[in-house]
Parts: C-alpha cells; sequence; structure tokens
C-alpha cells in the first residue's frame, strides 16, 4: 500500500523540524486504486487518517512530474475535530487530465495552510471509460464529510456564514429551477423580440449550446457530475435573456416606417 506520512509532508512543507503540536498526517489509500483510468468527471478519493489538537481542514492538489494542474473540482471541507479521526479528499477533472501526486493540503479551521502530504498515485481521466463504483470507505467518509459541511455552516455562530447558508438555501432551488426555466424563456424570446434584440437574446446560446452538449456525453459515459455545467451556467443565460425581456418592455421598439 501506498502511504505517506505527514511528518515528511510537513518537514518539506516549513523546511525544518517538525514541532511540537503539529498535526499528525497520513495519506493511506486511493480509490480507483493506482493506477486507475477514471470516467470524466469522476472522483478520485483519497483516504486520510490524521491526529491534531486543533481542528483542521483537508482539500487537495493534483500534480504530474511536479507540475500542479488548475483544471479540478473538489472536495468542500468542514473542520474536522481536534483529536484522532479520518477524513476523505477527492479530486475530479475532464477527459485528458494525468496525475502522477495528489498532495493532501492541509489547512487550520480558518483555511490558514498548515503544510501538505505527498501521495505517489498514477491516475488519468478518459472519454469512454465507464465510471466506476467507490469503495466502501470512500463513500462512507464522503457522506460524513457531506453532512458535516451542512453541520458546519448551521453551527457557525458568524453572522457571515450564517448568512452565507441562508443565502445558499434561498438560492440553490432558484438554481436548479434555472435548468428548465432558461429554454423555455429562451423560446419565449425568440418569438417576443424583434430585429437585433432577438439576435442579441439568442447570445447565451453561444456558450449553453456546447454545455448541453458535453453534458449528454457525460450522460452517455455514465458520469455521475453530468449536469453541473448546465447548472453552473444556466442562472446565467436565464438572467441575461430575462435582462433583454425587461429592457423590451422598459424601452418598446419603434414600428419601422
Amino acid at each position: 500500500m501506498l502511504r505517506a506520512i505527514s511528518g515528511f509532508g510537513l518537514f518539506t512543507a516549513f523546511g525544518g523540524a517538525v514541532h511540537a503540536g503539529m498535526p499528525l498526517v497520513e495519506a493511506t489509500a486511493a480509490s480507483p486504486e493506482s493506477p486507475a483510468a477514471l470516467a470524466p468527471q469522476q472522483a478520485l478519493y483519497v483516504r486520510v487518517g490524521y491526529q491534531s489538537d486543533q481542528p483542521l481542514r483537508f482539500q487537495a492538489a493534483g500534480y504530474f512530474h511536479g507540475i500542479k494542474h488548475g483544471r479540478f473540482m473538489m472536495n468542500p471541507s468542514p473542520a474536522y475535530p481536534a483529536g484522532k479521526g479520518e477524513a476523505v479528499v477527492w479530486l475530479a477533472a475532464d477527459p485528458g487530465v494525468q496525475i502522477d501526486e495528489v498532495r493532501v493540503l492541509v489547512h487550520d479551521r480558518n483555511w490558514k495552510l498548515i503544510g501538505s502530504v505527498p501521495f505517489p498515485v498514477q491516475a488519468v481521466w478518459h472519454a469512454g471509460v465507464p465510471s466506476a463504483e467507490p469503495a466502501a470507505w470512500a463513500k462512507t467518509l464522503s457522506y460524513a464529510q457531506q453532512h458535516a459541511v451542512g453541520q458546519d455552516l448551521k453551527q457557525s455562530g458568524r453572522t457571515g456564514h450564517v448568512l452565507w447558508g441562508t443565502l445558499v438555501g434561498w438560492l440553490m432551488p432558484l438554481v436548479f429551477l434555472s435548468v428548465p426555466g432558461y429554454p423555455i424563456l429562451q423560446i419565449y424570446a425568440f418569438f417576443r423580440l424583434r430585429g437585433p434584440r432577438r439576435l442579441l437574446s439568442a447570445l447565451p446560446l453561444s456558450f449553453m449550446l456546447p454545455a448541453y452538449a458535453f453534458c449528454l456525453h457525460a450522460l452517455s459515459r455514465e458520469s455521475n457530475l453530468w449536469p453541473l455545467y448546465a447548472i453552473f451556467l444556466s442562472p446565467f443565460a436565464l438572467l441575461f435573456v430575462w435582462g433583454m425581456l425587461w429592457f423590451n418592455r422598459q424601452n418598446p421598439a419603434r414600428p419601422a416606417g
């Protein structure tokens, strides 16, 4: 089993001896196991064990030949409690991305970087690869992480976090409603508007059509993250078309002649 000990990872991060009280962090396993061929946007999970006298947050970065890749989705991270416990980090990428190392990034409760733990793993994301079922530990730790993220928001005493959680709670249903709502509004705008305004209202199609094509491709490859691009982009497209309709109502086009 490949193992990366935190003492080494944090030693290299700080360039000196491990200080008393420094967290002990260890990456112990990957799912799928290395070497791994993953479907587009399929998550590569890394299991993390830790012992610390302060709460910690964990995320990951992917590297290839020592160069960091920037094209990744990654896990949110709650503040894992002080003491001894386990956590999980994950990365997901588009086809063509290849890594030979995951670095587990260790932060304190306030997202101050403490250090990183290297974990060698060969992984590449391929188009046409079926999405594999994650290991049991990955599903268990991922579920616990999602639950803890929700609890972290609820239990936060800071006004900013409470307001953000409330805002997200109100906005998320609207975001999901925009997925079917945008194409309906786009069709309505096509029949409602005339001339240059009609053409301008169709501008979101320049990025929504490729997004829909990519989502269908990801769905055909059984990616569990296939609708993400449509979810992220639909609110912006809907707001643009709605703005065009509002502008047209406030400034009716004059009839020709």
